[in-house]
Order: structure tokens, then sequence, then C-alpha cells
């Protein structure tokens, strides 16, 4: 009985394993990529160039949260409730690539003030600027309804192919810091090559008609992401702002010790990220159906989260040396200290992953985008003044401070204003 329970168990969810999958191999080559290039980018550029490279890589990583919008949750809700009226996918599909249009023309203005205002982006003006390709490959990214559809393997196949070509292009004509370029420029153009023929194949093969929204309805998709944006932005910006931050106030071998640890540290959280966007469009569809059976899931996703984080932070700290010794050959005592610092970061930003998603998947966006917006107030003034007094520590003490404080107001917010979606108290 026990097999058979889980044999209709999988033949019910075979879409959603198939699509989470494709969705755990993409995520699993991010994850691997960036440990096979960052040894190479230290040993032919050292610790300052692989810094320099991390800052613009993550200011424009940031900057795509502009184009991204939210969509990821919110289109990817709409079009998995909405997956069997062909005709509404057709034009939402349509309707958030012209509102992305105008959000990318946006990304691309405030890439200029950023540029003008950053003192590393005018010394290094042709390393920041060839940077600028990861936001174009990022702005157009097909992920959103791809998950929505379970169509995940018209994307898997360009991004391994060309994620393959820009690694040799590292590896082989990668020489020193003068052709530093070359990193985040081919790993941009990588991006937007996926983007690019994974569109055309999905318009291809769904048979799509082309539709042009109007001035209205690209307007109300704008207004209706906005609260999703906010918080879509400010996490970025807890997330990848700090590099640049902390570039105001240290020298780029610092920033580089900084950059390492972090790498390490956003690879970890990234793996719960991966969790929580393989079980979002499962999660909306239970959630449609049986608050219930949403708890169930959301309890059993905290628990497994926050033990992960926990073997996550034991690992980190016990093998620190071990870990930085893969990036560094020499001098690894300053980095590897930096991170049994910064080894819990996953751990508290774990605490918060099930409560925002829960608030997303029930569309009560609206009532944490207070919280979201002051978090990044907090990290900016906090890491400010930390990073300026004690350097690295100073920026790892206010992330902690940060995630601490997110933490702990999305759970108040979940217990005392929705006790009816906290997904301990098992009642409908």
């Amino acid at each position: 009985m026990v097999k058979s329970k889980f044999s209709e168990t999988i033949v019910a969810n075979k879409r959603h394993i198939n699509s989470s999958f494709f969705l755990f191999s993409i995520n699993f080559v991010n994850f691997i990529y960036p440990l096979l290039i960052s040894p190479i980018i230290i040993k032919k550029c050292g610790l300052e160039g692989f810094g320099l490279v991390i800052l613009f890589q993550s200011i424009f990583i940031f900057i795509a949260s502009i184009t991204d919008y939210g969509f990821n949750i919110n289109a990817t809700r709409e079009i998995t409730l909405n997956e069997r009226n062909k005709e509404f996918v057709n034009r939402h599909f349509f309707t958030i690539g012209y509102t992305k249009v105008i959000l990318f023309i946006v990304a691309v203005l405030f890439s200029l003030v950023i540029y003008t205002f950053l003192p590393k982006a005018n010394e290094y003006s042709f390393l920041y600027f060839s940077s600028f390709l990861i936001l174009i490959g990022r702005a157009f990214n097909p992920l959103w309804i791809l998950r929505a559809l379970h169509k995940m393997k018209y994307f898997f196949y360009f991004f391994i192919l060309f994620k393959l070509i820009s690694f040799l292009i590292i590896y082989f004509f990668l020489n020193d810091i003068n052709n530093l370029f070359l990193i985040n420029l081919t790993i941009g153009l990588s991006d937007f090559l996926t983007c690019f023929f994974s569109v055309i194949v999905l318009f291809s093969k769904m048979k799509w008609h082309f539709y042009k929204p109007n001035v209205l309805v690209v307007k109300n998709e704008i207004t209706a992401g906005f609260a999703i944006f906010i918080q879509v932005i400010s996490i970025n910006a807890n997330a990848y702002l700090n590099p640049m931050i902390l570039g105001l106030f240290v020298n780029e071998y610092a920033l580089g010790i900084y950059c390492v640890v972090e790498k390490i540290i956003l690879l970890v959280k990234f793996c719960g990220s991966f969790v929580i966007q393989s079980i979002f469009p499962k999660a909306c569809e239970l959630a449609a159906k049986s608050l219930l059976d949403y708890k169930l899931l959301a309890q059993k996703l905290f628990l497994f989260l926050l033990i992960s984080m926990i073997i996550a932070g034991v690992f980190l700290t016990g093998f620190s040396d071990l870990i930085v010794s893969y990036f560094l050959k020499t001098n690894r005592l300053p980095c590897s200290k930096f991170l049994i610092y910064s080894a819990w970061i996953p751990f508290v930003v774990a605490i918060n992953m099930v409560p925002y998603m829960t608030f997303m998947v029930f569309n009560k966006q609206k009532k944490v985008t207070f919280i979201m917006i002051f978090s990044v107030l907090l990290n900016v003034v906090v890491n400010g003044i930390l990073s300026k007094k004690f350097g690295i520590y100073g920026m790892a003490t206010g992330i902690y401070i940060t995630e601490m404080f997110i933490s702990i107001s999305l759970w108040i917010i979940l217990v005392f204003q929705f006790p009816k979606l906290n997904f301990f108290k098992n009642d409908k």
C-alpha cells in the first residue's frame, strides 16, 4: 500500500517533479559555475581583481531587480492559476515583455547614476560598462513563465551550452588583470543568448500570436506588482549592495576577502532559495485548494530549511580553512577567520524564508512592504557605519542585524496579523 501510494504521488506530481529537476539542474550549474571560475580569477588576477569583478557583478545583478519587478513571484502565480487559458497566457507573456522594456530603460538610467557617484566605477570604467551586459542578459529572462508552464527544458539546454562556452573563454583567454573585463562580459552574453533562444523556441512551440498591450494594461501591471517589486528590490539590495558600500571604505584586497566569503555564504543561501523557488508553484496550487494542505507543506519546508542551515553553519565553521583553500592557496587565515564569523548568516535568513513565501502565495505582500523598505535603510545605515569603522567584520555584523530584524518582523506579522496563515497552527 505504501509503495502504491508513493507511485500515485509521483504520477500526480510528474510535471512538478520534471520542472523541479530542470530547475535544480540550472541552479546546480549556477552553484558550481562560480566555484569553477573563482579560483581561476584569483590565480590570474589576484584577490584585488576578484573583488572588482564581484563588485560590478553585484551592482548589475541588483539593478536587474528593476526589470525582474517581482515577476518571478507575481506573474508566475498568475500563469500557474490560469495555465489552461491559452489566450490569457499569450497576452500575459507580451504584457510582461512590454513592461520589462520600460523597466529596462529605467535600469539603464540607474546604472549611469551609480557610475557617476561610485569612485571605483569611474576608476575602472571599462570593466564597469563591460559588466553592463549582465543587466542585458537578465532583463528578459523567461524563467518566470517557463516555471509556471513546466517548460523548463527549453531554457536548460541553451543554458548549459552557453555557460560551457563562457567558461572556456574565461579559462583560455583570461591572462591577467588587464583583460578582467572578459569575465562579466562573457557571463552576461551567455545569459542573453540563453534567454533569446529560449524565447524563440517557446514562442514557436506554444504557437502564440503577437499581442501589443495598451498603455493602461502596462500601467496596471506596474501598479499591481509594485508591492512585490519593493520587496524584491529590498531583498536584493540587502544581498548585493554590500560590496558597493564596503568598496567605499576598504581597499581592493580587503574587498577581495569579503567577496570570497560572500560568495560562499551566497551559495549556501542560494540552496535555500532554490528550494523555495521549486516549491512555489506547487505551494500556490495547494493554497488554492486547501489551506490545511499548504500549512502541512510549509511546516515541513520550514523545518527542513532550518536543519539544513544548521548543518551548513557547522560545516562552514569546522572546515573553514579547507573551504577557503579551494579559492586561495596561500595567506588563507584572514579569509578563514572571516568565514567562521559569517557562517551563521544563512541560518538567520532561513528563519524568514517560509513566512515570506506564505505572504507571496496568499497575495499578502503589501503587509510586509514597510518591513522590507526599512530593512534596506537599516542595512545601508548600519553597514555604512560599521564597515567604515570595522571593515569587513563590521559589514558582516550589519548583515546579521538586518537579517534578524527581517526574520523577527515577518514572524510578528504572520502570528499576530494573519494568525490563520500561521502554518504551525493546523486549524483550517
